[in-house]
């Protein structure tokens, strides 16, 4: 299943390049220790730069490591951190306030923001950890800056669905406690019943 909706995110990544600015792509989970990396990849469309606060957003990173964010090859001009909330709210999806948003905002000098279009820029790379391996699809949203025509210097904004972890959900302490207290009163019911009858 995990390895469907992984193909099926990259699919979908791969058809919206030609239309979307930035498109990021989850590439790979891996087992480090006990908790897993996740490493995206994607794309950076050739009628787009980046200028300072340019930004992508991959939303509801559910069972983030604390301190595990990285921008890999790209820290220099690319600050890693994570939020509760976002200031854009990706259209289509919640924004769980109990769950990291991951967020790689450029920081480095203009790159590509004027001049263009130029040929399209793959990126890959930017990873953070959680403890959870199993995926589900939430959104993405990126900022970017139009290099070309009239519109050169203007924002151009995109969402998508991306890869994240899911976590598993957990009972509440009332659940649990109800839970117990049906299987006790099974338990109850079937040692009545099997009882012999006293004349």
């Amino acid at each position: 299943m995990k390895h469907l909706i992984i193909a099926a995110t990259a699919l979908c990544g791969a058809v919206s390049t030609a239309n979307a600015s930035i498109a990021p792509v989850l590439d790979t989970v891996t087992l480090v220790g006990t908790e897993y990396e996740f490493s995206y990849s994607g794309t950076l469309s050739g009628d787009v730069g980046l200028v300072e606060d340019d930004l992508l957003i991959i939303y509801d990173f559910a069972g983030y490591v604390a301190g595990s964010i990285s921008a890999g090859i790209y820290a220099a001009d690319v600050d890693a951190f994570t939020e509760l909330t976002s200031a854009f709210a990706p259209i289509g999806f919640t924004d769980d306030p109990l769950l990291a948003n991951l967020v790689f905002r450029w920081s480095g000098a203009p790159f590509n923001a004027s001049g263009g279009p130029f040929a399209d820029v793959d990126f890959a790379g930017l990873t953070a950890r959680s403890i959870y391996s199993a995926t589900t699809l939430d959104a993405y949203v990126a900022q970017s800056t139009i290099n070309n025509g009239a519109a050169t210097g203007q924002k151009e904004f995109n969402m998508g669905a991306v890869a994240v972890p899911e976590g598993v959900p957990v009972p509440e302490p009332a659940t649990w406690a109800l839970m117990i207290l049906g299987f006790g009163l099974a338990g109850t019911t079937l040692r009545r019943r099997a009882q012999p009858a006293r004349a």
